[in-house]
């Protein structure tokens, strides 16, 4: 019998770029495919994704791609593996309806083969028979799924919660979870977000006390500002404001869009007299408007910051405006919201965070809720997944601590990149693949080579020297001095004739060639460079970026 293979691309060991293959028999699915936010910017770069070349060598083993939900890190990237390798795509209604926008950006909507399915469905793909789970998260119409092989069923968590109350939907389907678990699961492949959160995450209506309280006390403009996906937060706002007799005006392309698309499908329920435009908001009184809008993360492009710095539209945040950050901070993006709030403090507002209030709850199992899947999916094994490694242990010592029966030989931890076999007898890494993230140009969503971010880097940490050679192309002797010009280079001091002794080093270099090498010009140039780089690393103990030009006369 053959043994399952779990290959993650992206989302263990890290946050985001969520993607993972499971192979059996000779087919793969592939399980998201999510885009990340690199929290030091690599050089121009606002986004990664997942390596997907590295799917070549599977080309004919992939079948198709299964979603969990909507969420840009479990979906970000799907335009970009498709264009790769065009599988069919099945997820729920929601999540491929925010998915179809993507695509139809792309003219790809017609090109992909989309198929819809909801909680509580079974689904043959090749060897692997998917089921689909209800799960509750910050999101809607999201999944955790059991898929069934030969050699035994997988259980994915996706991002998950354990919510007894959420505001949209059902609570997670703990009932379907545990059928699966009394027929038998071989490995459960579980979320570690917050496996350092001790106790149960708290319920999407866990907020409405303290923003009833907002919308109670506040005499003034009110502005909340939270992730335009989380559905559950929206409906609070919207139903909030109507009891506290305040219209809502939504700020921001992609809180638009979601409202949109959610409303539109009857997931949102808005009263038609809720919903007002910028310009008709102007004419209501402060204690009449709620504006809801995108830039929790300080992202400088978006309604709340342009809000704070005098440009949006001619709206902007006044003394006396009152503004909540729904939302956590996700890593990387400290220093943005810092600005962003001594931005909206210099204008005189008051800001409500969820250091001060609980105005947020995480959409991701704390120790817990995992205690709760674990124990009800009774798994063989345990893969954490999704997080950064600390995270990853911290959730194998919390199982192995509090979970009877399972040890250290039970709870496997894995990498990016690394091939885990399974099968009843045991859990095994096979393989371990070096996978280099994909860079994403934010403005043309094209890739970026990694050797370009490689240089990138060069040049940021070693600065630039442009060498210019004037030769006789027919004797093939230096003609004139050559030209340096330094730019960014540490160590340097313009006073102690760097320069001129630069230059002396480059023709006292070319005057020991031999013509044929000078002749030829691609070992002429290497040659130049790895001359000039001795000289820089000797002089200034630096690397800078030699660029090497020959002018030919």
């Amino acid at each position: 019998m053959s043994k399952i293979e779990i290959i993650p691309l992206g989302g263990i060991g890290e946050f985001g770029m969520n993607c993972m293959g499971i192979r059996y028999g000779g087919e793969m699915i592939v399980v998201d495919a999510g885009m990340g936010f690199p929290e030091e910017t690599p050089y121009g770069v606002d986004i990664s994704i997942p390596n997907f070349d590295f799917l070549e060598e599977y080309r004919d083993d992939l079948t198709a791609i299964i979603l969990t939900h909507g969420h840009e890190d479990h979906i970000g990237a799907l335009s970009y593996i498709l264009r790769k390798f065009n599988l069919p795509v099945y997820s729920s209604r929601f999540t491929l309806a925010l998915t179809e926008k993507r695509l139809d950006e792309y003219n790809m909507l017609d090109d992909v083969l989309l198929h819809r399915v909801k909680a509580g469905d079974r689904v043959q793909i090749g060897v692997f028979d998917i089921e689909f789970i209800h799960a509750s998260h910050s999101l809607v119409e999201c999944f955790s799924l059991a898929v069934h092989t030969p050699a035994g069923t997988l259980i994915h968590t996706g991002d998950y919660k354990i919510d007894d109350t959420p505001v949209i939907g059902k609570p997670y389907d703990l009932d379907m979870l545990g059928r699966i678990g009394d027929e038998g699961v071989l490995a459960l492949l579980c979320d570690s977000t917050n496996a350092t959160v001790p106790g149960r995450t708290p319920s999407e209506q866990a907020v409405m006390p303290a923003f009833e309280e907002i919308f109670d006390q506040t005499e003034d403009r009110l502005f909340v500002s939270t992730f335009s996906s989380s559905l559950h937060r929206l409906q609070i706002i919207f139903d909030l404001a109507r009891q506290y007799g305040r219209q809502v005006c939504v700020l921001g392309r992609s809180m638009q869009k979601n409202v949109e698309l959610a409303s539109g499908m009857g997931l949102l329920r808005i009263h038609p007299d809720t919903l007002v435009e910028l310009g008709a908001s102007r004419a209501l009184n402060d204690d009449e408007i709620c504006y809801l809008v995108t830039g929790s993360q300080g992202e400088m492009r978006a309604a709340l910051w342009n809000l704070a710095t005098s440009t949006y539209k001619g709206l902007e945040i006044e003394n006396g405006d009152t503004v909540v950050l729904s939302a956590r901070i996700i890593p990387g993006n400290e220093k943005n919201i810092s600005r962003l709030i001594g931005h909206l403090y210099k204008r005189g507002a008051n800001i409500i965070e969820e250091k001060r209030r609980l105005v947020h709850v995480s959409g991701h199992a704390s120790q817990e809720d995992i205690r709760i899947m674990v124990e009800t999916s009774k798994p063989r094994f345990v893969v954490p997944i999704h997080g950064e490694y600390r995270m990853l242990f911290r959730q194998k010592e919390f199982i192995k601590n509090h979970v009877p029966g399972y040890g250290d030989n039970d709870i496997i931890l894995i990498e990016n990149g690394e091939v885990l076999e399974l099968d009843e007898y045991g859990a095994r890494v096979i393989e371990k693949h070096d996978l280099h993230k994909t860079f994403i140009d934010e403005e043309s969503m094209e890739e970026i080579e990694y050797e370009t971010v490689r240089e990138r880097k060069k040049l940021a940490y070693g600065g630039t020297i442009s060498l210019v050679v004037t030769v006789d192309k027919k004797r093939h002797v230096l003609l004139g001095d050559p030209l340096i010009t330094l730019t960014g280079v540490a160590g340097l001091d313009l006073s102690n004739g760097f320069s001129a002794d630069a230059r002396a080093a480059v023709a006292a270099a070319v005057a020991d060639m031999r013509p044929e090498q000078i002749a030829d010009r691609t070992v002429f140039k290497e040659n130049l460079r790895i001359h000039l780089k001795r000289f820089v690393q000797k002089e200034l103990s630096s690397k800078p970026v030699i660029v090497t030009t020959i002018v030919e006369i």
